[in-house]
């Protein structure tokens, strides 16, 4: 005689030998413990979770001798007979098989006939199956069936079943064990068998199970026939490690050995995404994984290391694979092509392989920022507001060049290059006046255009983009402005360029402003050289304009020499167009308006364009 399988030699007799379903045990005991009975219940969930086993135990306590605080006692005859199959209170009904209409009207034309026990008990199982007419005939029955008789439909979909079928019973719905649970019960029924496992062997059954009591023992009485033989069983960490390392030829390395096993590719993409399902469970719910502790832990740190991102992009891409297997002649080029694209970016889409490479960066910058944290505090910060100046960590004064290798020579973003002092003071080198000037680390000029600049507000930043740095004089640099009033307007915001600059090179900074190669002078007094506080100032005479020294150019000639004696004098050089940002403050008292003569009407553009010509009128 065939050996009596493992799942059916340890199946539970009584309600405290049921593992993992304690919510379900609870309800039934406690009913039969009472008196409150149903006369109908709905067993749904997972195969091989308990659902028949529950059923034949309602149905030996619904009949026992011998009851025991909602326990059958497992030794009168009632109880024997339902255990062995032959009770005459119990019937047992497959609707996969017996799904007919004829099968169901015998079972209700039977269930009105008396019973030798208590109770009358029917076990439909998959009852999902059953056919619309099947489902009408048993419905009326359900809902006022006989006093002695009590129905428990099982099924592993009760979103198939009928409503009105649902709504007439008790619905107990039992889930997968857990892990932990069922360990524990694989390692007793190893040791009540007398199987002599390894660990992995034990672990490879409960892999293969999946949560399902039933499935486990098959996987673990199958590695008992082959002496714990673990090498047919297939390694999905194969499959994670090369998707981590982008190896193409490891997970196809891993998918031939897999259908050298004889397995079919359909069913290993299956299990594979199945594996990056755990996988990713175990980054965001690692209680909703249906594995051991310890192999929760290997593949959290496997996700860890493939990222949220991928693990979802991989379980889309080899979920498509599995849809198009159907018409597929050869499913495993499928599947194939589908782990060749996951590893590497230029065999895929040109979305998914912008994806995969936007998701590599956004973690080799996360790791950047991890190993940089300890610097962030030297970055620069704007003086007036307090906050992190953007792109200062570029700007750092410790980045730019030292000021001894190179001199700080005049820029200007004007159009006309202002004139410069015949002391020549775009040299670095103090005149001989005053030979003790302790150089800068970093220079005024630099430190203007590589960092104070954009850290000031833009109106500020705007009138100083007119002018620029022409040297200095002893501790005092040098400001060139095109004319008085541009520096009064400049003059306001003095103390805050200063202190930008102070902080930027290290040292105090003084401002002076020159305007045609002059300080700016109050009206009240004689032209200083160290005026730097300029008031409402008089226009320079036009001799006092010092000969431009260090430029060619013809604007600069032209600023320097005497008042032309053109019609339309030319308009003082503006600053460049600013557009201030939403956030601006702009103070109304700062702008300045355009000189008159330098707007034209249209009729005087019109003369310029046609010399000689002449206004007609109307009259």
């Amino acid at each position: 005689m065939a050996m009596q399988s493992l799942y059916r030699r340890y199946r539970p007799r009584r309600f405290s030998e049921l593992k993992g379903q304690d919510h379900v045990v609870m309800a039934l005991r406690d009913a039969v413990a009472s008196g409150r009975e149903g006369q109908a219940y709905l067993f749904s969930g997972p195969r091989g979770t308990g659902k028949t086993t529950s059923a034949r135990i309602l149905a030996k306590v619904l009949n026992c001798d011998n009851v025991i605080d909602g326990e059958p006692c497992c030794e009168c005859e009632s109880c024997l007979a339902v255990e062995r199959g032959t009770s005459y209170d119990v019937h047992e009904l497959d609707a996969a098989s017996n799904n007919g209409v004829d099968a169901i009207r015998d079972l209700v034309e039977k269930s009105a006939l008396g019973t030798p026990g208590r109770h009358k008990v029917y076990i439909l199982d998959e009852v999902h199956m059953l056919s619309k007419a099947a489902e009408a005939a048993l419905l009326k029955t359900l809902e006022e069936p006989p006093p002695h008789v009590v129905f428990v439909l099982a099924t592993t979909d009760p979103q198939k079943m009928s409503d009105t079928i649902r709504s007439r019973t008790q619905h107990l719905q039992f889930h997968l064990l857990p892990s932990d649970t069922l360990a524990e019960h694989v390692r007793w029924v190893a040791g009540e068998a007398g199987l002599d496992l390894s660990q992995a062997a034990l672990d490879a059954a409960l892999t293969q199970g999946g949560g399902s009591a039933r499935d486990t023992l098959s996987a673990l009485e199958l590695l008992a026939s082959t002496g714990g033989d673990i090498s047919d069983v297939i390694d999905l960490d194969e499959f994670l490690i090369g998707l981590i390392e982008r190896d193409s030829g490891r997970v196809l390395t891993a998918m031939g050995h897999a259908v050298g096993l004889g397995r079919d590719p359909r069913t290993i993409t299956e299990e594979l995404v199945r594996h990056l399902r755990n996988a990713f469970l175990s980054l965001l719910a690692p209680e909703l994984v249906m594995l051991p502790s310890d192999r929760i832990d290997t593949i959290a740190d496997q996700a860890q290391q493939l990222g949220a991102a991928a693990i979802v992009r991989a379980i889309e891409r080899l979920g498509s694979a599995l849809v198009d297997m159907r018409h597929a002649p050869d499913p495993r080029i499928l599947v194939e092509v589908a782990l060749v694209q996951l590893t590497h970016d230029g065999t895929g889409t040109d979305t998914d392989a912008l994806v995969a490479r936007i998701e590599r960066l956004e973690a080799t910058v996360k790791q950047l920022r991890a190993q940089g944290a300890g610097t962030s505090a030297a970055v620069p910060k704007d003086p007036a507001t307090g906050r992190a100046v953007l792109g200062g960590a570029a700007r750092r004064p410790d980045r730019a060049a030292p000021a001894a290798a190179r001199d700080p020579a005049p820029s200007s973003t004007s159009e006309s290059t202002p004139t410069k002092p015949t002391s020549s003071p775009a040299d670095d080198a103090p005149p001989p006046a005053d030979p003790t000037p302790a150089p800068a680390t970093v220079s005024v000029p630099d430190a203007w255009e590589h960092t104070v600049k954009s850290q000031v507000k833009p109106l500020v930043r705007a009138l100083y983009s007119a002018g620029s740095f022409v040297g200095r004089r002893g501790d005092t640099w040098l400001f060139s402005v095109p004319n008085e009033a541009h520096g009064s307007k400049c003059d306001e915001h003095r103390s805050a360029v200063e202190a930008a600059l102070s902080q930027a090179v290290g040292s105090a900074v003084t401002i002076e402003f020159v305007s045609g190669g002059s300080p700016i002078a109050d009206a009240d007094t004689a032209p200083s050289p160290t005026a730097s506080s300029p008031g409402p100032a008089a226009s320079p005479a036009p001799a006092a304009s010092p000969a431009p020294a260090a430029s060619n150019t013809p604007e600069a000639s032209t600023a320097a020499a005497a008042p032309r004696p053109d019609p339309e004098p030319a308009s003082d050089p503006e600053p460049e167009p600013h557009v201030p940002e939403a956030d601006d403050d702009v103070d109304l008292h700062a702008l300045t308006d355009a000189p008159p003569e330098s707007v034209k009407t249209p009729i005087d553009r019109l003369a310029e364009a046609f010399p000689g010509s002449e206004l007609m009128t109307d009259d």
